[in-house]
């Protein structure tokens, strides 16, 4: 309620009714000392008011600085989240990517074992000359179709081409293995190479991801240190609206009980002057009699003093 506009006497506290009461009974000395006490209380309070305004003023300050600076914590907080889980994806990728690879490599060591172990059992038939062997065969079969030969000589030598024949084919298939076996260490070393490319890459992505979690670590913990001061000033400010509430009410009570001191005060004042009118006039009828007594003339006025007709006089007054 403002402090202009009257409570209803009987909406307002025990206490303030029974200090209303005694004023209609206090004598005007006692309700000037009571109005300069009354004046003082309603400094006080306003004073006391004043400051807590002040008070919550700079503490509502300070808490939306604090919200505004734990929005950016939060802003920054999204973001390395989401660095995290961008982070997190490529580890996946890689990890899957380095299986493969690793699968890949275990299916050409194996094939690279097998290849070795064929290559042994030829010995060294990969070291022979394929062209010597070509040309010596290309020999025979050029005796064998411009020779006549007895039949002993021919007989060694289709056995003899037939055996170059053979071991031609063995030592291109043996040539051909160490060349697969060249081809199969090539891809083996490239393929390690990739999968300690692959396993650098996943080291690195984990340290970044374990920097991103420390990060969030410390960005949620320092908005939670946020959320404590901000909750901490809330309850302050809370505190003092309430202190302000119980002060606005207690001075709109002071204001009440002053209104009625002064009005108290107005009437006495009122009735005072009423008394002094009423002196100043029956000193003024004794003057007009006296005039009367001598026989000289009254005005209209004189003769309505003379008459008691105080009231309208006054009323004019």
């Amino acid at each position: 309620m403002s402090q202009e506009s009257a409570k209803p006497e009987e909406a307002l506290p025990e206490e303030v009714r029974e200090i209303i009461e005694k004023i209609k009974n206090m004598s005007e000395d006692d309700l000037l000392k009571l109005a300069d006490e009354y004046r003082e209380r309603i400094v006080s309070v306003k004073t006391q008011r004043r400051q807590l305004v002040e008070e919550n003023r700079k503490l509502r300050a300070q808490r939306r600085q604090l919200i505004e600076e734990k929005r950016q914590l939060t802003a920054r907080l999204q973001e390395v989240r989401r660095r995290r889980n961008e982070l997190m994806e490529q580890l996946r990728q890689l990890k899957s990517e380095r299986d493969k690879v690793r699968e890949e490599l275990e299916k050409k060591r194996e094939q690279l074992e097998l290849a070795r172990k064929l290559a042994e059992k030829e010995g060294d038939l990969a070291k022979l000359s394929l062209r010597r062997l070509q040309r010596r065969l290309e020999e025979l079969e050029w005796k064998q179709m411009t020779s006549v030969l007895p039949p002993e000589a021919e007989r060694r030598i289709v056995e003899e081409i037939s055996r170059l024949e053979e071991l031609i084919e063995r030592v291109r298939k043996a040539k051909q293995q160490v060349l697969s076996i060249m081809e199969l260490e090539a891809e083996l070393k490239a393929l390690r190479l990739r999968s300690r490319d692959l396993t650098q890459r996943i080291n690195e992505i984990r340290e970044a991801i374990g920097e991103v979690k420390r990060e969030i670590q410390s960005l949620v913990e320092r908005i939670e240190e946020y959320n404590k001061k901000i909750d901490s000033l809330s309850s302050e400010i809370n505190e003092r609206s309430a202190i302000l509430d119980d002060l606005s009410k207690q001075l709109d009570l002071l204001y009440t009980v002053y209104r009625e001191i002064m009005v108290r005060l107005r009437e006495l004042k009122l009735a005072r002057q009423y008394r002094m009118s009423l002196e100043e006039l029956e000193r003024k009828r004794r003057e007009v009699m006296e005039k009367y007594k001598r026989g000289e003339p009254l005005s209209l006025q004189e003769l309505r003093i003379l008459y008691g007709e105080f009231d309208e006089i006054l009323g004019k007054g």
